[in-house]
């Protein structure tokens, strides 16, 4: 069974950094890492940014027994003024007494700040994961930064073996501290009774009869999330079958999907949802769940829906991605809007088939991505990268395990 208390190997207080501007997967897991510790006994204080937009994330880590300090570590006010703050939160974070300082941040070359801080002011275990990967065509400065923080911290985390291929081979890794911790999510405990009620409010407030099927996805409407190309294979798919798309999150590239929906001629069946603090009702109202980002991985939407049963359909299978094509969801080719409206065509056409693989989905999940797993690699993570090295099975060049932490 899976570790779910505290041990005397375990460190008595952590503090994780969110360095960001933006509340989306990574500060969904990061709750939910913090939340899952602070659960355990562990005291967990959490940093996060100033911006009012962080008010729900304060919120959902105060409400699961963890300490908030607002304190923003990026550079949204200048680099002038992230230096002139070094040194406060260097002092802030030797108040905490922490055993471990876990900056979390986007991808790029983020977080070299905090983790100077962190080793400089503290003798805390400093890791640092990376959500994303850095771009392609990094500067000689932007590639010293790496280098810099896999030679501070004491371990480096990548969110996917996809991301840490890619971090390998667009910039340096110091192979011995890298490591590979795949993502995960709570588990559900809503019973089914409460889902189906929550279905039926979304799908009656947006007019959504019962019969026609809804394809959906929880996303940032950003750049880089194939949503163009979801919404055009959803208009093919309109020309077939009755079905809806439903969107469920905000962004600068909201109005262009509007515009784009129009001139497709499928507005009236493509719902615009927006941000949601709490978007498992909206989940609750899809039959399929698609993600089109042609180059991604380990998606925390994803996981939530297919901890729920709703059959997934990605562009970015992998050999550790929680979407087994015909397994537990099906796969789809990257940036091709026929492609992608073949592979949902059959999932339209088989409510078996969604059936099927929306309860291999779930299933897959809970033995394999819950954030109790995650929670267990990431201190086994935090122990051995102390001694100079990451215990083997989670270095990032070890071999691909698509079903992590396994029974």
């Amino acid at each position: 069974m899976p570790r779910t208390a505290v041990t005397p190997h375990d460190p008595r207080s952590i503090v994780i950094v969110m360095q960001t501007v933006e509340v989306g997967g990574m500060e969904a897991y990061c709750i939910d890492l913090a939340c899952e510790y602070a659960r355990r006994g562990i005291r967990v204080t959490a940093v996060i940014p100033e911006l009012a937009v962080f008010e729900v994330v304060r919120r959902k880590l105060e409400a699961g027994g963890v300490r908030v300090v607002r304190r923003d570590t990026n550079e949204r006010h200048g680099r002038l003024r992230q230096l002139l703050a070094w040194f406060p939160l260097g002092m802030r974070l030797r108040r905490l007494r922490p055993d471990v300082v876990h900056v979390n941040v986007a991808g790029g070359t983020g977080g070299i700040g905090v983790v100077a801080a962190a080793r400089a002011f503290t003798g805390a275990t400093v890791a640092l994961t990376e959500h994303n990967v850095p771009p392609e065509g990094l500067s000689t400065r932007q590639r010293l930064t790496h280098v810099i923080i896999d030679r501070t911290a004491h371990v480096t985390l990548a969110v996917s073996r996809y991301n840490a291929t890619l971090r390998r081979r667009r910039s340096s890794v110091r192979e011995r501290t890298f490591a590979s911790v795949l993502n995960g999510v709570p588990l559900p405990s809503d019973p089914p009774q409460t889902r189906a009620e929550a279905r039926a409010h979304v799908r009656a407030e947006l007019a959504i009869p019962e019969g026609e099927p809804v394809i959906g996805c929880v996303v940032r409407l950003v750049d880089g999330k194939g949503l163009p190309d979801l919404m055009r294979a959803f208009a093919r798919l309109r020309e077939t079958h009755a079905c809806r798309l439903l969107l469920v999150g905000d962004g600068p590239l909201a109005a262009e999907l509007e515009q784009l929906a129009a001139q497709l001629g499928v507005s009236n069946a493509v719902h615009f949802a927006g941000r949601q603090d709490d978007p498992f009702p909206y989940m609750a109202a899809m039959d399929i769940f698609a993600l089109a980002v042609p180059a991604g991985s380990m998606s925390i939407a994803l996981l939530e829906a297919m901890a729920r049963g709703v059959a997934p359909v990605i562009t970015f299978c992998g050999p550790e991605e929680a979407v087994i094509d015909g397994e537990t969801g099906l796969a789809a080719p990257p940036s091709d809007p026929e492609g992608l409206a073949r592979v949902l065509d059959r999932l339209l056409a088989d409510t078996d088939l969604r059936r099927r693989l929306g309860d291999a989905a779930a299933e897959h999940v809970r033995r394999h991505f819950s954030m109790t797993r995650v929670a267990n690699d990431v201190l086994e993570a935090y122990a051995s990268a102390r001694a100079g090295h990451v215990t083997g099975r989670l270095r990032a060049d070890a071999p691909p395990n698509p079903r992590p932490g396994g029974d």
